[in-house]
């Protein structure tokens, strides 16, 4: 197995690529050792000519969990006194560069949605062209709750998506949010019976793949021009308030509590 292959794998069907987060002991969450190999496969396939649709789906039943907030509890504990603001600029720049592949690529992305999908996990559903999400998926806006600053584009992605004021609700609660209410609100494009999210993407993606490719990246373009106009400043800007928050002793309280509380549940 290549190093690549540890953590994320590539299968073909055709044009359809399928790029699956294989780290489930994290929940495909985003640290230094998924993160590279993920930007990397994403970034090399906007130059794969064979590639005309991409799906992003995660391993072991979840999507993505967000960042490796077990890692970063135990750099504070390893380290009292400082902050976990160098850990997540570490996570960041991956997440960014995830999301930029994302919005970049010339081809249509599809995320499959199974299980979990919460901090950059939602970052990069939202960046994409379209979700299959699973109806009994679970969306997880928990920064607040954990004392972080939404980043990776969501603040922004929401708020076209949603509105500033149901934005706001959703990020200040911090409530797990339906499938069935995203579907309403537009973030997911299709819901999926359990178990079926991938074989739903998969059926869509073939469809896609039978476009004019060139017309297709041309039309992707454009609706990015039309929507992240002033995407990449917004995400340096909320890439500076994660650190900073991350920094923050309430940070250090809050996702002690969440590991401890997640470590009770898994007895």
């Amino acid at each position: 197995m290549s190093p690549t292959a540890e953590y994320v794998r590539v299968q073909r069907q055709g044009p359809v690529v399928t790029v699956t987060m294989d780290n489930p002991a994290t929940m495909n969450g985003m640290d230094d050792e998924m993160g590279p190999r993920l930007a990397r496969t994403l970034e090399g396939l906007a130059h794969d000519d064979q590639a005309r649709v991409v799906i992003l789906t995660g391993a072991g039943g979840n999507f993505s969990g967000g960042g490796n907030l077990k890692r970063a509890a135990a750099f504070l504990e390893d380290h009292p006194g400082q902050g976990a603001g160098q850990i997540f600029a570490n996570y960041l720049q991956y997440v960014i560069r995830v999301v930029l592949a994302i919005t970049e690529l010339p081809k249509p992305v599809i995320s499959a949605v199974e299980g979990a999908a919460s901090g950059a996990g939602l970052a990069w559903m939202a960046a994409g062209d379209l979700v299959v999400a699973a109806d009994n998926a679970r969306l997880v806006p928990g920064f607040l709750k954990v004392g972080l600053v939404p980043g990776a584009g969501t603040t922004y992605h929401f708020s076209h998506l949603f509105g500033p004021a149901l934005t706001a609700e959703i990020f200040y609660l911090g409530d797990t949010l339906s499938p069935q209410r995203a579907h309403e609100l537009g973030l997911i494009t299709r819901l999926a019976p359990p178990g079926s999210a991938l074989e739903t993407a998969q059926e869509l993606a073939q469809k896609l793949a039978q476009g004019p490719a060139q017309a297709l990246a041309a039309t992707k373009r454009r609706l990015g021009r039309a929507v992240r106009g002033r995407l990449a400043p917004h995400l340096e800007d909320e890439r500076q308030g994660v650190i900073i928050a991350a920094d923050d002793p309430e940070f250090a309280r809050r996702v002690e509590r969440f590991i401890n509380k997640s470590a009770s549940k898994e007895k």
